[in-house]
């Protein structure tokens, strides 16, 4: 998948956290909104950061510059505390879901969705992998992130949740 990077990307100072607090604040949102554009574009929506660290969205090869870790735990600070982001595993803080579009976003695709298709129950399987999704946004969502959505469905009062054998039994009844 073919993903144009900002004319920003091949400036060399762009991948060395600046000393000026300022100046690295406004380096971090560029990160941020980078980050966010190409997790979505993509479709990245679970990822470990040890893998991500030396992807081509942080290490530029043709300046032969990448970004060093302890500035990406930065970016992905930043990227967590703008609800753009949720820790996986809160304690080592290595994978995350990065929400290019926030749950209740997802949690609104969804519902409008099943309303508009007359959908009163369907399992997490048939909303991220059914045939019946094919080519919306939310077809293929990370199972996991698809619980989280489906739960922020509940907390509004638009669904109840049961559940299977398997995470793919799992399923919600819209209200």
């Amino acid at each position: 998948m073919s993903f144009a990077f900002p004319a920003i990307y091949n400036f060399p100072p762009f991948f060395t956290q600046q000393p000026t607090a300022d100046t690295w604040s406004r380096q971090r949102a560029l990160w941020v909104s980078l980050v966010l554009a190409y997790c979505a574009s993509h479709r990245l929506f679970l990822v470990d950061l040890n893998e991500l660290s030396v992807s081509p969205l942080f290490t530029n090869a043709s300046i032969s510059r990448s970004l060093n870790r302890k500035a990406i735990d930065a970016v992905f600070e930043d990227i967590v505390a703008a609800g753009n982001g949720e820790w996986e595993d809160k304690k080592s803080r290595s994978r995350c879901f990065v929400w290019w579009k926030r749950p209740d976003e997802w949690a609104a695709l969804i519902y409008a969705w099943a309303s508009d298709n007359g959908q009163k129950i369907c399992t997490v399987y048939e909303i991220v992998e059914g045939d019946v999704t094919e080519g919306l946004e939310f077809h293929g969502l990370h199972i996991d992130a698809v619980k989280r959505v489906l739960e922020v469905l509940v907390k509004q009062g638009r669904g109840q949740l049961f559940y299977g054998s398997s995470d793919t039994d799992m399923g919600i009844k819209f209200a």
